[in-house]
């Protein structure tokens, strides 16, 4: 390091929780007081800028309240006085899918610069261990740097730095600061343990602090230039900051201390000569046995996440590519549902922050976060009724005008079982489902439940159920068929539904079919049988399963762990209490039906008042490789937590889930039940598995919680399934002591005791040969986005049958549009293995023009097109975004 001064960034901020231990509308006045103090103090030309905590929302929620105030704001931001973003609000880093982090911080850009401003700096201050691959999205952002405050993991032997480079799977680097987001806070104020609103820390204590604050950084090895930030959650801004740097100044004359920004600060530390600067890879959650990144938040409040799940994937892998697909109509009762989905992306992605989306909050906030949830939902649905709508009607009409359209979110062929129910708009014998060319789909089932009346009401409810439930729409007289909605129950098996498009299959009055001969599917008294696997269940509810391919059985799989659980809504504690369902008696039935085999298990144990039940349901259906298990818990207990078990033989290194646009390694430790240290949770989205041949990929619709961990020679995965807990924050938990600012209980939940009747679902697949990492997550997509359904009038032009987009080489994520006429359509892969891959798109549309794009819409590299296809090359760990001009 040089003799020369160093310098002392001080850079005053707030962290602002827009919701948290009170709800929304109680927060919002006090934000409304924070920016109106904010832009008195920026007035001052020697109040350089003040940090708005990484996120832009705060400028809509107070503009709700006082929007006259919108010119002075967009001076303010405009001028670089007040820093807003790079996020719209600053999210869990693991919950939301990869296009749930794009989606936010293109809006949080967007909203910034409709403002004239925003931060360069990919600024993340309390989220809970930062994902992978954020430094390849920061960067396909134009951002260099970055900033969070929770979870470093350098690779062994590497010493830790706080100043590190960061690189994510494809190699893009952002140079970062792990530092916590109050270290300057001491230079206002004495204690936040005090009534620190009534006081300002005298000058004595400035001096001491700032000197306690320098000989620390000295230890960390930090070089020529600090940062000290001047804020805390919820921290108000208070005068008299120009005076306490004026003070230190004066009082420290070696070191250059002035009011700076983030942005100024990463620059001048990016020309620091001679600095240790070593690079941590991947996801940055901390130490493997550190629970400082509040990491049980994944499994709390299981419903939340659970409907956000839901909606992503509705926005991601429906509404966009349809609306994609679906190219532009014009006409009086044209609808452009493009704002719909944006408006329903501010919902889910306000849903995000961290504190929201991860439940650790009082009920009432919970209860918003909901609620919100769910309004983002029903505009999604809406939009997904349009687009199929639309799709529908341009499918030319076949042996009938009534069909069922089967639509195909991936972009690879697909053969499923169907089992659905459909309003078609059309008034149909419905006996028989046929092809476009006639022939009847065998072994397809079909029943007519009603026909009703499509009329004024159809503008408020046509959904299936909901026309069921409507006696009144009783049919009238001189009716035509397009008067008519009919109801069908159908379960078929549709194969090979083109990529990323759909099929039509039509409804006809022909004799009715009866379906095939069920052969591959069959029951026994505690058996259930498919073309792949013998499931049979033990005495104590565990399962045997036999590969009917290799002919290897795995023995006791799949029972339940219920432990007590001392801690809080952010961390697991361990109580002590500890049992398991392998010595309970429980009740077996089986039975086939058509072509699914079906087995339920059930299992009870606890006394009175605090009793809990699990059903399991297991399911094969006929040509499917994945056990299928729906296992709901009745919860009458408080405090603990409850996981799925599969105990694999053999003891593995690593175990790998997936995460936003990776498929990430975990290490996997012996287990050592009397150290909370060693309860090793990580997270998941679609997947979880063990490496090699004759492994488990253990497949989610609901979990995003697992541990694998090692005992009695065999390697457990553990899918929590329920975690409940009546307290929102304690400060002594074994796993998380924080005993230091007081010892004991903050806040109480009542709704996170999780009291009630909960359902996860999740499958199990034993592959036989190890396959890549793009292939393993396109088979965790198929399973995770089956087929869809929907009943459809035909009356138009297209083929009864077309492909939208094959990908070839790598994982689809999403495809969307833009412009009135959708003539630009953008398409995102990501490469998940280690190695370059060779990529081919293929879309079914003409166009002209098709290159690489970053996040911001700028070119990056060019494609190769021959006739309707791209070919590129992606590196391992890449996300590609193409931009693609249509005719």
């Amino acid at each position: 390091m040089s003799n020369q001064k160093k310098v002392v960034h001080i850079v005053p901020s707030t962290h602002w929780d827009r919701e948290w231990y009170l709800p929304f509308r109680r927060y919002q006045p006090r934000l409304v007081r924070l920016l109106q103090k904010v832009m008195k103090l920026t007035d001052s030309p020697a109040y350089k800028d003040f940090l708005l905590d990484g996120q832009s929302i705060m400028l809509e929620d107070y503009l709700e309240v006082l929007p006259e105030d919108r010119e002075r704001l967009k001076e303010k931001v405009s001028s670089g006085k007040i820093v807003p973003g790079p996020w719209y609000t600053v999210p869990d880093m693991v919950i939301p899918c990869g296009e749930s982090l794009v989606k936010n911080l293109e809006i949080g850009r967007n909203l910034s610069r409709s403002f004239g401003g925003g931060q360069r700096v990919g600024y993340s201050p309390d989220s809970f261990g930062p994902c992978s691959q954020l430094p390849q999205l920061y960067r396909l952002f134009g951002y260099r740097y970055a900033m969070f405050s929770r979870g470093q993991r350098f690779p062994e032997g590497v010493d830790p730095a706080p100043c590190f480079y960061w690189e994510a799977p494809d190699g893009s680097r952002v140079l970062t600061l792990q530092d916590a987001y109050s270290t300057g806070l001491g230079l206002l104020v004495p204690s936040v343990w005090r009534s620190f609103d009534r006081q300002l820390a005298d000058a004595e204590h400035c001096r001491q602090v700032f000197q306690l604050l320098m000989e620390g950084q000295d230890r960390q090895g930090c070089g020529e230039n600090r940062l000290l930030i001047v804020g805390i959650d919820h921290f108000e801004p208070v005068e008299g900051l120009e005076n306490v740097i004026s003070m230190l100044q004066k009082a420290f004359p070696d070191y250059e201390i002035h009011h700076s920004t983030l942005e100024d600060y990463f620059k001048a530390l990016e020309q620091e000569q001679g600095a240790y600067r070593p690079t941590a890879y991947g996801e940055q959650r901390g130490a493997f046995k550190n629970h400082y990144n509040l990491s049980n938040t994944l499994s709390t409040r299981i419903d939340i996440k659970q409907k956000n799940r839901e909606v992503e994937n509705r926005l991601v892998s429906f509404c966009q590519p349809l609306y994609a697909q679906n190219r532009a109509v014009a006409g009086f009762d044209a609808l452009d549902t493009r704002p719909l989905m944006e408006r329903a992306w501010k919902l889910l992605t306000a849903s995000h922050a961290h504190d929201s989306i991860c439940g650790c909050n009082c009920d009432e906030t919970n209860d918003d976060v909901l609620h919100r949830l769910t309004e983002a939902g029903q505009l999604a649905r809406e939009v997904e009724k349009l687009e199929q709508t639309v799709l529908g009607s341009r499918i030319r009409k076949g042996p009938s005008a009534a069909a069922i359209v089967v639509y195909n979110p991936l972009p690879f062929s697909r053969s499923e079982w169907i089992y659905g129910k459909a309003a078609v708009p059309y008034q149909i014998s419905a006996q028989q489902l046929v092809t476009a060319g006639g022939r009847p789909v065998e072994g397809a089932a079909v029943r007519q439940t009603f026909q009703k009346r499509r009329d004024i009401e159809t503008m408020k409810k046509d959904e299936y159920e909901e026309i069921l439930a409507d006696t009144t729409r009783c049919p009238l007289g001189d009716m035509t068929e397009k008067d008519y909605y009919t109801g069908v129950e159908y379960a078929f098996y549709a194969e090979n539904i083109p990529a990323g498009g759909y099929r039509a299959y039509y409804l006809t009055s022909g004799g009715a079919q009866s379906p095939a001969p069920v052969q591959a599917v069959s029951a026994g008294k505690n058996e259930i049988e498919n073309d792949c696997y013998r499931v049979t269940a033990n005495k104590n509810g565990t399962i045997d399963v036999t590969v009917k391919k290799t002919g290897k059985v795995f023995t006791n799989l799949h029972w339940f762990e219920d432990d007590g659980d001392a801690g809080d809504s952010y961390t697991y504690s361990p109580s002590g209490a500890h049992s398991d369902t392998r010595g309970l008696k429980a009740e077996i039935e089986a039975s086939a039906d058509g072509h699914k085999a079906g087995m339920t298990i059930r299992l009870a144990y606890g006394e009175s008042g605090a009793r809990v039940r699990i059903v399991s349901k297991l399911t094969l259906v006929e040509k499917s490789d994945v056990i299928d298990f729906e296992t709901t818990v009745h919860n009458e207990s408080v405090n603990h937590r409850i996981r799925a078990i599969f105990a694999w033989p053999g003891q593995y290194a690593n175990s790998y889930s997936d995460t936003a646009f990776d498929l990430a390694a975990r290490p996997v430790y012996e287990r050592d039940l009397d150290n909370p240290a060693q309860i090793l949770t990580h997270p998941l989205r679609n997947m979880v598995c063990l490496p090699g041949t004759d492994t488990p990929v253990v497949f989610s619709r609901g979990p995003q919680e697992y541990e694998a961990y090692q005992a009695g020679g065999s390697t457990h995965l553990a899918l929590t399934l329920l975690r409940s807990v009546d307290k929102v924050y304690r400060t002594d938990c074994l796993t998380r002591d924080e005993s230091a600012c007081g010892v004991g209980v903050r806040w109480l939940t009542e709704k996170s005791g999780m009291l009630g009747v909960y359902t996860q679902s999740y499958g199990l697949y034993i592959q036989q040969d190890p396959a890549e990492a793009n292939a393993l997550l396109n088979r965790s997509l198929a399973y995770q986005l089956p087929l869809s359904s929907f009943g459809a009038y035909t009356a138009g032009t297209e083929e009864a049958e077309q492909a939208f987009i094959q990908v070839e080489g790598a994982v689809f994520s999403t495809a969307y549009a833009e412009g009135p006429e959708k003539k630009t359509l953008f398409v995102r892969i990501y490469n998940a293995g280690t190695t370059d891959s060779n990529c081919k798109v293929t879309l079914n549309r003409t166009f002209h023009a098709a290159e690489k794009v970053d996040l911001t819409g700028a070119r990056t590299e060019a494609v190769s097109i021959e006739q309707n296809t791209m070919a590129f090359r992606a590196k391992g760990g890449e996300i590609v975004t193409l931009k693609i001009l249509c005719d």
